[in-house]
Order: C-alpha cells, then structure tokens, then sequence
C-alpha cells in the first residue's frame, strides 16, 4: 500500500457564530484532507494497474514471438531451430524430441507446410494456451487439416513450448507408431505403332548367392572364383555383399540380372518383377529406362518413396509423370490396439504411351549402323511421323533397371565413343545434301532452270583473287553441267556459283521458311543453325553454305524436316513422335521447283555415275543425295569427315530417311543403309 506522509496547512478564515462541536472552519479542513487524500489514492492505484498491464502485454508479445518460432521451424520442418523454443517431456530430449520428428515427417514426406489459425491465449501468469491449423502434403496426397493444442509455459525466466507427441499430430501418443502401407501404381507401358511393346512390365532373371551353399575355406573360394568370372565381377566385389549386416545362411542375396541361368555351384536365381525393354540398345537413347528413386528424386518429389521406380532417361524420363500414376496406401497412427486412420488413397495406374516408331524398322537401321558411331531417321513425309531414331554406339538399358555395376557403367562412361549420346538430335553440317534445297530456292526465284547449264575447268575455283588462298573445290572434273548433273556429281563448285549469283539477300529469304517453324517433339535439341549470325555476310560463307558447310549446324531430325519439302511438292512436315499428334506443314517452296529437285535426286541414284547409285533396288525408284562433311580448320588439311544420306521413296513417298556415320565419307553410308532402305518396301 502507498503512504501519504505531505502535511496540509488550511487557510485561516473568520467564523461568526456560535456552534456545538467542531467550528465550520474545522469542518472544511477536514473535507479538503479527505479530498486531497482521495486523489491522491487514485494516481497511486492508477500507476498499480499500468504496470500490471504492461507486464502482460510484455508477457504477451514474448508469448507470440515463441509461438511464430515455433511454427515456423515446424512449417520448414527445421526440428533444431524448433528445439531451441520448446521443454520436452514425456523423458524427451531435445536429441531424441528432434528424432521422433525427423523419422515421423518423413515417414509422411512431408511438404509444403501451411500454418493457420495460430493463436496464444493467457491461461495464468505462467501459461498461456496455443493453438494453430497445419496443412501438408504427404507421399499419399494431401492431408486433412490437423489441429494443435499446446501449452506455453514460462520456466526459469523463459517463454517455451510444452512439447509433447501430440505436437507431431494432434492423434499422436507416446507410444504411438506412424505406419505407411504403400499401393504402387502399375507403370504405364511404351508402345510402337503397331503396339509392339519398346518398354513393359515384365519379369528379369535375378542371378544371387546362398552362403550355405558355397560352402566354406577353399571350396567357397573356387566357387566365388568361377561365380566372380561367370558374372563379369570380382570375388572382393561378391564377398562385400555377402558381408553385409542383414545376410543370413540362408538369404538370397542378389547380384545382377542375368538373360539366362548359368549352372554354376554356389549360385542361385530368382524371377523377379521388373521394367524390360524388348528393343535393348536398339532403342536406349530415345525409350531410356527407370531405376529406383533417389534421395534427390525424394526430396524433389516427396510423392516418392525409396521403393518407387522412376524415369530416369530418354521417354521414361521425359514422360515419368503419366507413366508412373499415383501410389495408393493408408496412412495409420496405431496406438496399442488402436488404429486412427490419417489418410488412405486408391492406387491410379499410369497410361501407356503410345508412338510412331516402327519397332522392326528400328532395330533394323540399329544393325545396319553396326556400332559404329552415326545415326538414322526416318520419318514418314506426308504425316510426319517419326519411324525410327536410331542412334550408335548404344548400351543396354536393361542393365540399369535392377541397378547396374560400378564396373558395367564405367564401361559405358569411359567409352570415347559417346553410348549415352543421342546422335538424332546432335547438330552436324549436312555437308551435300543441303544442295537440295540451294537447288529449289534458286528454281524458285529463277535463278536457275532446270535447263541452266555452268561450264566449270578444275577442281577448284574462285571467283576472283581477293579470295586469296581460299578456293571452293569439288572431286569430280566435270566440264558442262546442269541442276541435275550437278547433283549427280555433288559438284560443290556449281551450287557455290548459284549462290553467289542469287545473292545473300535473295538467298535468305528462300531459306527463311525452312527456318522458321520447328518440331514440337519431347527431345532436347537446340535449333537449327544458318551461321552463328544468322546472316552470310561474306561472299565464301554465301558459297560454302550452298553446299552445306559453312556455319551450318543442322540435327538428322532437322534435316529430315527441311528436306520433306522436297518429297511433299513444297510443304514442309515437322515431325511427330507421339501417336495421334500432328505436325506442323508449311508451304516453303513452289511445288514445280520442289518436284524438279526430286526428279533430279533420282538420277543420284539411277545414274551409273551417281554418288548414290549402289542404292538402286530393281522395281524401285529411290530419290537421294549423298554429303560428306569436312570438319577442318584450314582448308587442304587432313581432317575428320562425316557422311551423310538422304533418301526418300519417289513412287509412294511412304518413308523419307536421313542416315550419318561420323568419321566416314559418303559411301560407307550408301553401303550400310541400302539393306536397311530395302527392308522398308
């Protein structure tokens, strides 16, 4: 209580009269004392109640800021910072209490955590009730809204969380589990045009050990020995899984898929249910294959478990969402004899995929490359449709499903060769058959005719002296040639001189609808390149492009697009991958040009002394021009070479085909793809 010790001196004042007891002078003193004091009671009392209101508000403001903490560890499923804020019980600490809460939100893979609601209500000086609403996602879907009911509680000077299991979720006791029953999805499956199978669901050989029946001492060291060479592995490699903690006597303990069983003592096999791929490496770069998610496929996708399978190349990959489906399952809080349903969800099964790849064809065009490094396309140029996409070197993907060796997979990483290289859409200079469509360009602007004929003395040839040391070249010495003569010779020199003739300008204006559109497929490719600038500034790039080297950079999928100009009278077909889709057609040239080109291309092949006559097929006429592009730095210098083909069907125009072979001339390709283009009809 306060005190008032102050003194009160009245003022003196004459009183007439006369009065029984106190005078009226006595009796105003005292009513001014009483006043006074009375005021003075107020102040005090009012200092009392400010002060107790802002303890609380201070009280308050620490209470929140322990609650935003707290929530918001919670939300980040950061246990460590949320430790700091809370008072474990239940014989927690604040190790254990971080434990329990990684083991559990991650039994839940969790995400994407909301909180709501958040309130923190005064119960007494030392207690304040909290509450607030979590959403999340888990590997089942989302999860209904959970509810939480905290104490706040001031211990030894500070604010913190009363921590218990219910703050994992609200259903939750001490001794509680978290069960998961996962419903996997049945993948989708890969499909050809005629539903052949390119990737299905299948079963594989599983190739393991026994322990028991290896036997001991020497007679387990002859037995591993045999195993270790049968298996392409090593012994220390077969002894280290044997190690391993959970392998009994009598546990089968898996080494590799195997195409068939080998009698071997020591060893045994299982079937085992697994993604397989019909087309093997014929088909790897495009199809891909699947494998068990990773802890960044994980954390990237918390839908995954570490018993989902997942794309991991090519299609499966491109495509892992609609192929996978949706896992199904329950999850349970099970509390001695007591299950609390948290959240269950049907399994939804993937969709097959279906393409225009032709299976037969594909794996024929893969022999027919016969490891060597190159590629074939082949597209059908009415519709666009894509029938093979070959590319060589390759690998096995059926390697990889059920998880491939250390040393199976530096086998393929170290190869120069490049297996895991899709070569159908890495860019090249086409090299000659470009000339193509520097021939309909020029027919369509009149700057030649079919008539048009050049009289060319040499093998190489420029158009003046500032040229200096530079010179366009060709192979064959021919003196007077028309479009069509110079197509069968691949006379560089004569489609240089067209060039020049049209112009630069004239020139990109026939190319630039070839350019303009591009195919709307699930593969990665980078553009189509003209030249670095997109210009051809300078009269040598003019000409060198006519001819198809220069700056050009073109993949076998682009060029196959661009020349279906010239088997469809003008219109260009992007192409298409995925049944029942439509590419793109665009008019980009004049249809009595584009048909004059490809009369032209025939006598490539009819003509003895043709680059592509070892294509010709009695009963078939084949339109085709061959390339071989130099990758120099300096001309007359010895370098690389690429050799290139196209060809196309001239009576039917039922498949058009673009085939490469790096490191190769032009006739190594006519003589590996003509069984192929045979195979077709």
């Amino acid at each position: 209580m306060y005190e008032y010790r102050g003194k009160f001196h009245a003022p003196t004042r004459k009183i007439k009269g006369n009065f029984d007891g106190d005078t009226e002078g006595e009796n105003m003193q005292k009513k001014q004392l009483w006043l006074i004091g009375g005021a003075v009671v107020l102040v005090l009392g009012g200092g009392v109640g400010t002060t107790v209101w802002w303890q609380r508000h201070q009280a308050a403001q620490a209470v929140q800021a322990v609650a935003t903490r707290y929530t918001k560890a919670f939300a980040q499923r950061d246990y460590a910072k949320m430790a700091k804020v809370v008072t474990p019980t239940q014989g927690y600490t604040a190790k254990t209490l971080i434990a329990r809460n990684q083991a559990v939100f991650a039994r839940l893979g969790a995400s994407h955590i909301n909180i709501s609601r958040l309130t923190t209500t005064r119960q007494s000086a030392r207690v304040y009730r909290l509450r607030f609403t979590a959403r999340m996602r888990t590997v089942l879907g989302q999860l209904p809204a959970q509810h939480y009911l905290a104490t706040i509680q001031r211990t030894k000077g500070h604010w913190r969380v009363r921590w218990t299991t219910k703050l994992l979720l609200p259903a939750m006791q001490r001794q509680s589990t978290l069960q998961l029953t996962v419903t996997p999805a049945v993948r989708g499956q890969i499909f050809d045009r005629d539903n052949e199978p390119l990737a299905k669901n299948g079963t594989v050989t599983e190739a393991g050990l026994v322990p028991r029946s290896l036997g001991t001492g020497t007679t387990q060291t002859a037995r591993l020995t045999a195993i270790a060479k049968a298996w392409s592995t090593t012994v220390a490699a077969l002894k280290q899984l044997l190690g391993q903690s959970w392998v009994t006597k009598d546990t089968f303990v898996p080494v590799k898929v195997v195409k068939a069983p080998t009698v071997l003592p020591g060893a045994a096999y299982q079937a085992k249910d697994a993604r397989t791929y019909p087309l093997g490496a014929a088909a790897a770069q495009l199809i891909g294959y699947v494998g068990p998610a990773t802890a960044a496929d994980i954390k990237a996708n918390p839908a995954l478990t570490a018993a989902s399978v997942v794309g991991k190349a090519g299609l499966e990959r491109r495509y892992d969402r609609q192929l996978r489906g949706q896992t199904g399952g329950k999850l349970t809080i099970v509390t001695g004899k007591h299950q609390h349903l948290l959240l269950a969800k049907d399994a939804a099964d993937g969709t097959d995929l279906h393409l225009t790849i032709a299976a037969t064809a594909q794996r024929a065009a893969y022999q027919r490359l016969a490891g060597k490094p190159g590629s074939v396309v082949t597209m059908a140029p009415k519709t666009g449709e894509l029938l093979t996409l070959v590319s060589s070197p390759s690998y096995d993907p059926n390697a990889f499903v059920t998880g491939i060796s250390q040393a199976d997979y530096n086998r393929y990483a170290k190869n120069a060769q490049l297996p895991f290289v899709s070569r159908f859409t890495q860019r090249y200079a086409p090299g000659s058959t470009f000339k193509l469509l520097t021939a309909g360009i020029a027919l369509a602007n009149g700057t030649i005719t079919t008539a048009t004929t050049k009289t060319i003395s040499g093998l190489k040839w420029q158009p003046n002296e500032s040229w200096g040391k530079y010179f366009v070249t060709r192979t064959v010495a021919a003196g007077r040639e028309n479009m069509t003569q110079a197509l069968v010779n691949s006379d560089n020199i004569w489609f240089a001189q067209v060039a020049l003739q049209m112009g630069q300008a004239a020139y990109l204006k026939g190319l630039a609808p070839f350019f303009a559109t591009k195919a709307d497929l699930p593969l990665t490719m980078k553009a189509a390149q003209l030249s670095n600038s997109g210009k051809l500034a300078s009269a040598t790039l003019l000409a060198d492009t006519a001819y198809g080297q220069g700056q050009l950079l073109l993949s076998p999928i682009q060029q196959a697009a661009l020349y279906s100009a010239i088997a469809n009278a003008g219109t260009l077909q992007q192409p298409t991958l995925i049944a029942g889709q439509a590419g793109k057609r665009t008019a980009v040239l004049k249809a009595s040009a584009a048909n004059a080109v490809k009369t032209a291309l025939t006598h490539v092949v009819s003509d003895a002394a043709g680059t592509a006559h070892g294509l010709q097929l009695a009963g078939h006429t084949i339109a085709a021009k061959t390339g071989t592009a130099e990758l120099k730095q300096q001309q007359d210098t010895a370098g690389k070479t690429n050799g290139f083909l196209v060809a196309m069907d001239a009576d039917h125009n039922t498949y058009l085909t673009v085939a490469m072979l790096e490191n190769a001339g032009s006739d190594a390709v006519v003589t590996a793809l003509k069984p192929y283009l045979a195979s077709l009809y």
